[in-house]
């Protein structure tokens, strides 16, 4: 016989694992305490079984408890992106987005597999370009969103992802030894060039450049032969290749935001809700992102 789970009282199961209380669960959720209470009381009765026990006045998870946080995460997440997927307009048309070419193969798939489904009869017409020339674009109006890597949030933006510039080189690798030192940039208008410019001036460090092109690939190309480093945001960083940790001896690099912008004087409803999806991507990246673990060489592996 089919049982049904009321999406209600796994939110409130979520919130009180979250918070680590009633009260403050109740809170987050506008409801009373009692409420939420009896919210977790109800589904303890329809399990059969505890899903918290007290520890030091705090609720901490039962291993029931623990077994079932890992499908009602699922559940919500469904639950939000269907009503979202039945709220929202059949849009049909066209939206033009703006991204930088470095982050391209790490973000958007998943967010245009996850457009897609929610308005089908959409086109998403990507532009890959750098922060500089997409931000141009984005005034003209010809695109309708972009995102760009900067080492700001500007007050028109939106920022989406925190995270640290990092030198990037071939996987076992000794690049980063040689002098000068041997980089990879991006063309003038790289949003990263001048901040690794600076850096290495900063350390006097004498180099020479290698690729300088506003395309990922020859960047990569030349890495993975060993010929040069480059600068990159270590969750963009390729799993073929290797974060130069401290002990290359290369400068520190600050961290840059990845930002979103909307256009300033116009309403887009398809931009808007392709903004929606990019949030949550980027935010589901942010939770997920871990710092990475020390290696060889004082290198850390770029599968972050």
């Amino acid at each position: 016989m089919p049982r049904n789970i009321d999406i209600g009282l796994v939110r409130a199961f979520t919130a009180v694992v979250e918070t680590g209380s009633v009260t403050e669960a109740a809170g987050t959720l506008s409801l009373t305490q009692a409420a939420v209470s009896q919210q977790i009381k109800r589904l303890e009765e329809l399990f059969g079984k505890a899903m918290f026990v007290r520890a030091q006045r705090r609720l901490v998870l039962s291993p029931d408890g623990e077994r079932l946080l890992t499908y009602a995460q699922k559940l919500i997440a469904l639950n939000d992106e269907t009503w979202r997927a039945m709220a929202a307009p059949a849009f049909d048309g066209e939206v033009r987005l703006g991204v930088p070419y470095d982050i391209v193969a790490r973000f958007l798939p998943r967010v245009l597999r996850r457009f897609d489904k929610r308005f089908p009869n959409v086109r998403v017409s990507l532009v890959t370009s750098t922060s500089r020339l997409l931000l141009d674009a984005l005034g003209r109006g010809e695109l309708d969103l972009t995102l760009t890597t900067e080492a700001a949030r500007p007050a028109r933006s939106e920022s989406l992802l925190v995270d640290r510039l990092v030198w990037v080189g071939a996987a076992g690798g000794d690049a980063y030894l040689r002098d000068p030192l041997p980089v990879s940039l991006g063309a003038d208008t790289c949003a990263f060039r001048p901040y690794a410019l600076a850096a290495l001036a900063r350390w006097h460090r004498g180099w020479r450049p290698v690729s300088e092109s506003n395309s990922l690939e020859p960047m990569i190309a030349t890495l993975e032969a060993d010929l040069a480093v480059a600068p990159m945001l270590s969750c963009a960083a390729p799993k073929s290749l290797e974060i130069l940790g401290d002990a290359a001896g290369l400068p520190r690099l600050p961290t840059c935001h990845v930002n979103l912008y909307l256009p300033r004087n116009t309403q887009n409803d398809m931009a808007a809700e392709l903004g929606a999806v990019l949030r949550e991507e980027f935010g589901r990246a942010g939770r997920e992102a871990k710092p990475a673990a020390s290696g060889r060489k004082g290198l850390a592996s770029a599968s972050s």
